[in-house]
């Protein structure tokens, strides 16, 4: 059993007005929350609420949502819109031009088509107005009520509105698509930004599951080829379950995340996998996570593709970094996809992949034919910084031609901390561990970041 109950209030915000939608037009059951988290049913305490298929209650995942990572103004900061360790998050149900003036506004909730479509434009300027599957829920959260925040985190500054897409045509029965826009709403860019969604799945029983990952790989199925990217999945050890109030029966099957796009050509960064022992809890240490370190041991291993041992197991899949520019918003498109995988008692790693990869190209072929797929939310989407430099032994620092030559420079490690003063010219770095690092430029008013990769 799991060791927190899910909490439909948090802390300070018992004035909230939580609200609570359901995808159910396909072979998926999930509920989603306005506040950040998805799949967790806050109806019950301790309880997951993705099941698959219909009508059978399969329960697959426990609970997901939306991390968003970034070194500002000298602090490491993550705002988690799910948190495995508690089944809560940071997010309000409110954006955070809002949340001063309290938790009770009744337009503060998830709209749904069809039904009460679409979402007051005057309230939330961003919102979608067409629908664009057989079923659509929208909501908008904030990170800004620091009330909300573990200690000594505090909020980032960002507004996340979630848009959903279910489909009840029987080619896309199996999939459901996630839009994320992020809002900057700072007058200042937050530098070195990781996106990333967490994922804990619980398949029935929460102790005996294991994660994969698919991360560039060519599939064949009758004469089409096709290639499966940037998918994380979670399965069942030994492909069996005894029945229970998680389990209704039948052989375990498998549920995925594919990152089907993000700004600017960003790829995944790291998919890191974890159990409820070992999961991050701090804000540096979260970060560590994302940007694809083992934070307990500092060691950069961005993807943990070989899994060992079952255990009540979660992932994330994490893009970055990139600066993100004030008063800016960013766009990130993910699938949730489940499939069979194969036969009842066989034992993890299951050999087969071929069913779930089709079902992940499905849901590549829905993102492309979604109508409106290209629109951006109402700010636009700038092009983060491009991939970093590797460095080998000598980082050689050339005179920045927007600074002065006696201009400040700094390397700071992924966290955020300073490991070396720079100046022009050759620097020895041959003593710092493998790893990202920032190089940072001038004052704090008019700064300029670039990520470098250390190599041995």
């Amino acid at each position: 059993m799991r060791k927190f109950a899910s909490l439909l209030m948090l802390p300070g915000m018992l004035l909230a007005i939580y609200d609570i939608g359901w995808i159910d037009v396909n072979n998926w059951r999930m509920p989603v929350c306005n506040d950040g988290r998805w799949a967790i049913d806050v109806t019950h305490s301790n309880f997951p609420g993705g099941s698959w298929p219909y009508p059978l209650m399969n329960f697959y995942l426990f609970g997901g949502g939306l991390w968003v990572g970034a070194i500002m103004q000298g602090e490491t900061l993550v705002t988690c819109g799910y948190n495995p360790n508690s089944g809560g998050g940071e997010m309000a149900p409110t954006l955070c031009r809002y949340w001063r003036d309290g938790y009770n506004d009744p337009r503060d909730r998830i709209y749904r088509f069809p039904g009460d479509w679409p979402p007051p434009q005057s309230r939330f300027p961003m919102a979608p107005v067409v629908p664009r599957s057989d079923l659509n829920l929208w909501c908008c959260f904030g990170d800004s009520d620091p009330a909300n925040h573990y200690v000594p985190g505090h909020p980032l500054g960002i507004d996340v509105a979630l848009t959903t897409y279910a489909f009840a045509d029987s080619e896309y029965r199996d999939i459901i698509l996630l839009r994320y826009d992020v809002f900057n709403n700072n007058d200042h860019a937050i530098n070195q930004c990781y996106i990333a969604l967490c994922l804990d799945a619980d398949i029935g029983h929460a102790t005996d599951d294991m994660n994969g990952l698919i991360l560039d790989k060519l599939f064949q199925r009758g004469p089409d080829t096709f290639r499966v990217r940037n998918t994380g999945f979670t399965g069942d050890y030994d492909n069996h379950e005894q029945v229970s109030d998680r389990w209704q029966g039948g052989t375990p099957g498998v549920a995925a995340v594919r990152l089907l796009s993000a700004p600017g050509g960003l790829d995944l960064s790291a998919f890191k996998t974890s159990t409820l022992d070992t999961g991050s809890a701090t804000d540096r240490d979260q970060y560590l996570t994302m940007a694809g370190y083992d934070y307990r041991t500092g060691i950069y291993s961005p993807f943990d593709s070989a899994d060992e041992s079952a255990a009540d197991k979660r992932f994330l899949l994490s893009c970055g970094p990139f600066d993100f520019a004030a008063r800016d918003s960013a766009t990130f498109w993910y699938a949730i996809v489940a499939a069979q995988f194969g036969p009842e008692n066989e034992i993890w790693p299951h050999s087969d992949t071929s069913e779930l990869a089709w079902r992940c190209h499905l849901a590549e072929q829905a993102f492309e034919r979604l109508p409106g797929v290209t629109e951006e939310p109402s700010r636009g989407t700038r092009t983060p910084n491009p991939m970093p430099s590797h460095v080998r032994g000598v980082l050689e620092l050339a005179v920045d031609s927007r600074q002065h030559t006696a201009c400040r420079a700094e390397l700071l490690d992924i966290s955020g901390r300073k490991v070396l003063n720079l100046h022009p010219g050759p620097n020895d770095v041959s003593g710092l561990a493998p790893g990202v690092y920032f190089i940072q430029r001038g004052r704090p008013r008019n700064q300029s970041v670039e990520r470098i990769v250390l190599a041995r």
